[in-house]
C-alpha cells in the first residue's frame, strides 16, 4: 500500500526513540500510524523490546481489529483503535509510561503546565484510574479520547494523540519534562507552572488561542 515503507520506518524510528528516552521500557509502550487509505493501521508487535523494533517487525491491522499478513500486535491495539474510530484529526498515537508523569497521576496529583511546549502542544488532558491494558482500558478512557490530546491512566500511562507521529510522540516528551521540572522545583522550595494566565497568553503568542 502506498506510504507503507516510510510510514512503517517512522514508526520503529519513534518507538526506539521513546526507549531511549526512557519514555517507554523495553517490553512496555506501543505506537501506531493510519496509512493513507484510511482504513488499516501499523502498530508495534506484542513482545518486542521497544530499542530494536524495525520496520518488518510491525504489524498491520484494518479498523475493524483483523490482522493483515502476520504478526501479533500489542496488547494495547483494543485502545489505538478507538481513538482512530473517534476522531478524524488523529492519524498516529502513542503510549508510553513517562515516569515522572504516570508517578504524579498515580498519587493523585496533576502535571502542571511548566513549559511554552507544554501549554502549545497539550491543549486538553484527562486521566482515569487504572484499568487493564487492553478492551478494558478502550473503555475506560473512550470518552476523554474524543475531546483530549493526552489522557492518562493512574498506575499504568498515557495515549497520546497527533496528526503525525512526531506530534503524538513530542506530547509525551514536553509531558514528561514538565514532571521533571516540577519535581525538581519541589526539591529546593517549589515551582509554580504557567498558571491558566501564562497559558493563554504563551498560545495567543504561538497563534494557538
Amino acid at each position: 500500500m502506498a506510504g507503507a515503507k516510510p510510514l512503517g520506518e517512522e514508526l520503529a524510528r519513534t518507538i526506539r526513540r521513546m526507549y531511549e528516552r526512557g519514555l517507554v521500557s523495553g517490553v512496555g509502550g506501543n505506537a501506531s500510524a493510519l496509512l493513507d487509505a484510511k482504513d488499516q493501521i501499523l502498530i508495534t508487535p506484542a513482545g518486542y523490546f521497544k530499542g530494536g523494533v524495525a520496520r518488518g517487525d510491525l504489524v498491520r491491522v484494518r479498523l475493524g481489529g483483523k490482522v493483515v499478513g502476520r504478526g501479533r500486535p500489542s496488547s494495547e491495539l483494543p485502545t489505538h483503535l478507538a481513538a482512530y474510530r473517534a476522531r478524524e484529526d488523529v492519524n498516529a498515537v502513542v503510549h508510553g509510561h513517562p515516569p515522572n508523569a504516570v508517578g504524579l497521576i498515580s498519587a493523585g496529583m496533576k502535571v502542571p503546565v511548566m513549559t511554552p511546549e507544554h501549554a502549545v502542544m497539550i491543549r486538553q488532558m484527562e486521566v482515569v484510574d487504572y484499568a487493564v491494558p487492553g478492551e478494558d482500558c478502550a473503555r475506560a478512557i473512550a470518552t476523554q479520547l474524543k475531546r483530549c490530546d493526552v489522557v492518562g491512566i493512574k498506575n499504568h500511562g498515557f495515549f497520546s494523540m497527533g496528526r503525525d507521529l512526531h506530534e503524538a510522540a513530542s506530547r509525551l516528551e514536553v509531558l514528561e519534562e514538565s514532571a521533571k521540572i516540577y519535581l525538581a522545583g519541589r526539591l529546593v522550595g517549589g515551582a509554580p507552572g504557567l498558571g491558566d494566565d501564562g497559558v493563554k497568553k504563551t498560545r495567543e503568542a504561538y497563534g494557538r488561542e
